[in-house]
């Protein structure tokens, strides 16, 4: 039997590249899946292409209502939710601090720490009630190394850290989990190699190979070993951690 059969699992940003093949992970695995995205229309075709049960829908993290109404959503079409995962995120451009702008600061702490908070405490009244439940913080590497020339986006992702211990410490006894996945480098999504590039005079190519050559296996991560990381903490095997953080970077950080 597939480890997550018969569970429900919400995952937002699911549309992106860490999203869809984390969508992939858990259907593959039984679950359920409600693939939350802003943009619906690419949600929907996700949700799609998968091999189990699963709906689409357009939801912004940003917007608490948007929260509350997504989690009843999710409880109308499949009757409860197991899992919740907070995949939405945005990076900031790289450049100097003091060439951050308010906006810029504000933008990127209200999607990935902010719209973090408002959609976990959308869905906990629910676990609590059914006296379980699995969420999946996605944190990144970069919030516990610290990394030059993208501040909010490092701050960001170093406070979901926090976040998860939190809430992890505080659900403890309410059959609730809370961890993190920290990817490292993956070749598409976030990682802006040609800002870096431009920043340091390289070709794109060098800068792909320099980021390369940081990794102790010498190859990027893919959004499938992110989405595989998940699936794992979802299950029962991981049922007694909580509190954790899970580096998913080929070795650069070793701990």
């Amino acid at each position: 039997m597939p480890d997550l059969d018969g569970r429900v699992a919400v995952v937002t940003g699911g549309a992106g590249a860490i999203g869809r093949a984390t969508c992939a992970c858990l259907s593959e695995q039984g679950a359920k899946v409600v693939v939350a995205d802003l943009r619906g229309s690419d949600a929907e075709r996700v949700a799609d292409e998968l091999e189990g049960e699963a709906i689409g829908v357009e939801h912004d993290v940003r917007d608490s209502a948007a929260g509350v109404a997504l989690a009843a959503r999710a409880k109308e079409v499949f009757g409860r939710v197991d899992i919740l995962v907070n995949n939405a995120g945005v990076n900031s451009p790289t450049r100097a601090v003091t060439d951050t702008s308010d906006e810029e600061w504000d933008r990127v702490m209200d999607i990935n720490v902010r719209g973090t908070f408002v959609t976990t405490r959308a869905f906990l009244p629910g676990m609590v009630e059914q006296g379980s439940g699995r969420i999946i913080i996605l944190s990144s590497i970069v919030g516990q190394m610290g990394t030059p020339f993208i501040l909010p986006y490092t701050a960001s992702k170093a406070a979901l850290i926090g976040v998860t211990r939190g809430l992890a410490a505080e659900y403890a006894t309410r059959g609730i989990t809370v961890n993190s996945v920290h990817p490292g480098l993956l070749e598409i999504g976030m990682h802006d190699f040609e800002d870096w590039a431009e920043r340091e005079s390289m070709t794109l190519d060098e800068a792909k190979e320099y980021f390369r050559n940081l990794v102790p296996q010498k190859q990027y991560q893919t959004p499938r070993d992110i989405g595989e990381m998940i699936a794992f903490i979802a299950s029962d095997r991981a049922e007694h951690i909580t509190g954790a953080a899970f580096n998913v970077d080929g070795g650069i950080t070793m701990h």
